[in-house]
C-alpha cells in the first residue's frame, strides 16, 4: 500500500499521465478536419474570399463586431490560425487541453500535494461528462469558443483560489502582475458566459476570504478583477451584442430559456450534481477543512450560473454546457483529496467513485475514438473526391455528406454540406475550394 501511495504521488507518475493525455488529445486533433464555421472563418468576412494575410483579419473582425458577436479576440485568433497549417493548431490545441486538465487537477489537489490517480480521474471525468466533446475540444472554432475559454478562465482563477485556500501571496514581481492583468482582460472579453462567471468567481473568492477567513480586502488581485470586468464590458459594447444577442430579450423568451437550462442540467449534469451533493454531505460529516468546503460550494455556484445564464440565449447547444460541466467536476475534485484523508470509510467512497468513473469512461473512450476515426475516414474520402472533381475541371461539385450519431464526433450536431447549393455552409466551402458551387446529392 505504501509503495502504491509513493507511486501515485511521484512526479514521474504525474508527468506520465499528463503526457498520455497530451498525446491522446494530439492524436484526436490530427484526426479532426475543418467543420462548418471553420470554413466561414477561413474567409475574409467582408469580401467572402479566402484569407491571404494577417491584415485581412482586421476588416473581418470589424464586420464580426457589427453582425455576429463581440468575441473579437477569440475569433480573431481563430482566423489567425486559419492562415497557418492545421498541424499548428493541432499541437497548440492539444497543449491547451492538457493545460485545462492540469488546471482542474492543480486547484483540486492542493498545495504541495500530488496524485496521479486524481489527475487521471479529472481527465476521464472531463471526457465522459462534457457533452458534444467533439465540438468543444476538437472542432477548431468550437475549441476557441469553449475549451480555450474554460482553460483561460481556470488559469485566471488560480491565484484567487490559492489565496483563499492557502493564504498564498502569488506574483510578487510587478511585471508578473502586469501580465496577469493583461491575461484578465483577455479572459474578460473572450465569451459572454465563461468570462462573466470566471471574473465573478474571482471577486467572490476575495469577498469570501474576508467573510470566512478575515482576509484583508486590500490586495492587488482587485486589479485583474477590474481588468477582466473592463474586458467584459468591451465584449458587450460591440453592436452585435446589443442588437443580435440582447435585442430579442423578452420575459416569455427568458421563461422558455430557463426551461431549456433546466432540461440541459437534467440531461447532462444530473450525475455530476448528485456526485457533488454526496461528496459535500460526506465532507461535512467528515469535518473536512472549511476552505475546501467553501471552495467547492463556490465552484458549484459558478457552474449553476454558467448554466442558467444561457436562459438569455436564443438557443442552448450542448457544447455551451462545457463550462458548467468543468466547474462541477472541479467542485467534486476539490473534495476528493480531503475525503481521502478522513478515514477508511471516506477513502472507500472516493475509491468506489473513481472506479465507477473509470469503468464508464472506458466505454465512452472506446466508442468516442471509434466515432472520431469513422468521421476522419469519411471526411478524408470526401476531400479526395473534391480534389478529383476539381482536377477534372468541375466547378459545380456534388459530393457526399458526412454525419455522425456520436457526440464525440466533431460533426455531431453541426451543419454539413446540404443538397442546397446556396446554403451558407455550402457557399463557404465552395469559396474555400475556389469552385462555383458544392452540394450533396
Amino acid at each position: 500500500m505504501d509503495r502504491l501511495k509513493r507511486l501515485d504521488r511521484s512526479r514521474a507518475a504525474l508527468w506520465t499521465v499528463l503526457a498520455l493525455v497530451w498525446g491522446f488529445a494530439l492524436a484526436l486533433n490530427f484526426l479532426t478536419h475543418y467543420v462548418e464555421d471553420d470554413f466561414v472563418y477561413k474567409l475574409q468576412l467582408v469580401t467572402k474570399e479566402p484569407l491571404r494575410s494577417v491584415w485581412d483579419i482586421i476588416p473581418s473582425m470589424a464586420i464580426h463586431a457589427t453582425n455576429i458577436n463581440g468575441r473579437l479576440l477569440c475569433h480573431g485568433l481563430d482566423q489567425l490560425f486559419m492562415l497557418l497549417p492545421k498541424a499548428v493548431f493541432n499541437l497548440v490545441n492539444a497543449t491547451v487541453t492538457a493545460a485545462l486538465i492540469a488546471a482542474v487537477y492543480a486547484m483540486a489537489a492542493g498545495r504541495g500535494e500530488g496524485s496521479a490517480a486524481l489527475l487521471a480521474s479529472v481527465a476521464l471525468a472531463l471526457w465522459h461528462f462534457t457533452p458534444a466533446l467533439g465540438q468543444t475540444y476538437l472542432w477548431q472554432t468550437g475549441a476557441f469558443n469553449y475549451s480555450w475559454a474554460v482553460a483561460l478562465g481556470l488559469l485566471f482563477l488560480w491565484p484567487f483560489a490559492a489565496r483563499f485556500r492557502f493564504d498564498a501571496r502569488p506574483m510578487g514581481a510587478a511585471w508578473k502582475k502586469l501580465l496577469f492583468c493583461l491575461l484578465a482582460a483577455a479572459v474578460g472579453c473572450w465569451t459572454e458566459v465563461t468570462s462573466f462567471v470566471c471574473v465573478g468567481l474571482g471577486a467572490a473568492f476575495l469577498l469570501l476570504g474576508k467573510l470566512v477567513k478575515r482576509q484583508s480586502l486590500r490586495t492587488w488581485l482587485w486589479l485583474p478583477v477590474a481588468s477582466g470586468a473592463a474586458g467584459y464590458l468591451a465584449l458587450l459594447s460591440c453592436p452585435a451584442e446589443r442588437s443580435v444577442k440582447m435585442g430579442g430579450l423578452r420575459l416569455e423568451a427568458l421563461a422558455e430559456g430557463f426551461e431549456r437550462a433546466w432540461d440541459m442540467l437534467w440531461r447532462w449534469g444530473t450525475v455530476l450534481v448528485l456526485a457533488w451533493a454526496a461528496a459535500m454531505i460526506l465532507a461535512l460529516l467528515s469535518r473536512c477543512r472549511k476552505e475546501a468546503l467553501w471552495c467547492s460550494a463556490l465552484f458549484a455556484a459558478g457552474a449553476a450560473a454558467a448554466n442558467f445564464m444561457m436562459a438569455a440565449a436564443e438557443y442552448y447547444p450542448e457544447r455551451c454546457f462545457c463550462t458548467t460541466a468543468a466547474l462541477l467536476i472541479l467542485a467534486v475534485a476539490v473534495l476528493a483529496p480531503e475525503l481521502a484523508r478522513r478515514g477508511r470509510a471516506a477513502l472507500c467512497a472516493v475509491a468506489a467513485g473513481a472506479l465507477a468513473l473509470a469503468l464508464a469512461a472506458a466505454v465512452s473512450v472506446t466508442g468516442g475514438v471509434r466515432a472520431v476515426w469513422e468521421t476522419h475516414t469519411a471526411v478524408a474520402a470526401r476531400d479526395r473526391q473534391i480534389e478529383a472533381l476539381i482536377a477534372a475541371g468541375e466547378t459545380d461539385l456534388v459530393v457526399d455528406r458526412v454525419t455522425s450519431d456520436s457526440q464525440y464526433s466533431p460533426v455531431w450536431g453541426l451543419w454539413d454540406i446540404s443538397n442546397q447549393a446556396d446554403f451558407w455552409v455550402n457557399r463557404s466551402v465552395a469559396a474555400v475550394y475556389g469552385v462555383r458551387s458544392i452540394r450533396s446529392p
